[in-house]
């Protein structure tokens, strides 16, 4: 957030054309809130334990702190917007009752709302009006925009209020929300020491997980098994050491933690589609 003052920012994301799958939204979480509406294309969100294949006009709303990443499901370009912003931004006045039994319990992570607003519903094209409306101001920034975006904001819950309580009442927070914390300690395990060796049977007692459990608990929460998303940090961080450092290709191999050279080849042409030769050479030119 660039303003503590007025935590909300809204971002313009664009996912080039290639083949399907390919990431659109990288894995991470944080403290705040996010809507996302998608532009064009198809993805695949998977947020926490769960995924939502999204298509143009769809809404989906990330939890406060849950674990979201996102694949293309096409091999066009994929935009969507994020609108990111701190349950603060919504906070009511001190006693306001009507605050307390509305908002109160989403923000402070309580309860939530459904996470996907399909855009072949009907009873969802005001929540869809609003966020258009959201992203012209943001993009545009006329005047006192950010009263307007505060306001259809409030005006966007208040919606989502109406449906959901009190007659229908709002989803539970899932039993698996602790166990989520504890898969992203290993994620932050694994990006801080990705050069080690990582058994899959180390990682699963890392989150008190059979093996078993442990690989598909981690296929719905990251959308790829233990081992590729191991070696796409490696190879990310030896993509980075290649462009970036002076290391000769055998040293970077070591540094991510494939010593068999050969083997290192292969993964990095697999993942990142040429070799480590090239991007070493084309950093060079930076």
């Amino acid at each position: 957030m660039n303003d503590s003052a007025y935590p909300l920012n809204m971002f313009r994301n664009r996912c080039k054309a290639g083949e399907m799958g390919r990431s659109a939204l990288y894995l991470h979480w944080h403290d705040h809130f996010e809507w996302i509406y998608m532009v064009s294309g198809r993805a695949v969100f998977h947020i926490d334990t769960l995924h939502y294949e999204a298509q143009p006009e769809d809404l989906l709303l990330v939890p406060r702190g849950s674990l979201h990443v996102g694949y293309a499901a096409v091999e066009e370009e994929v935009e969507y917007w994020s609108l990111v912003f701190n349950p603060s931004m919504l906070g009511g006045m001190l006693g306001d009752p009507v605050h307390d039994h509305y908002l109160a319990p989403f923000l402070e992570g309580k309860l939530r709302f459904p996470v996907h607003y399909d855009s072949r519903e009907p009873e969802f094209q005001a929540a869809r009006d609003i966020m258009r409306l959201i992203k012209r101001e943001y993009e545009h920034k006329p005047r006192a925009y950010e009263l307007v975006v505060k306001a259809q904001l409030y005006l966007l819950f208040s919606l989502l209020a109406r449906r959901y309580l009190p007659e229908r009442g709002m989803e539970p927070l899932a039993s698996a929300d602790k166990r989520m914390e504890r898969f992203k300690s290993l994620i932050l395990h694994i990006q801080a020491n990705f050069g080690d060796k990582l058994t899959l049977s180390e990682a699963s007692q890392f989150v008190n997980l059979t093996p078993y459990h442990f690989c598909k608990v981690f296929k719905s929460a990251t959308g790829r098994t233990f081992v590729d998303f191991v070696n796409r940090i490696r190879m990310d961080e030896a993509e980075r050491l290649l462009r970036t450092g002076s290391l000769t290709v055998t040293e970077v191999a070591e540094r991510v933690g494939c010593g068999n050279l050969n083997y290192f080849t292969k993964l990095f042409k697999q993942i990142k589609g040429t070799t480590p030769s090239i991007a070493r050479k084309n950093g060079e030119g930076l």
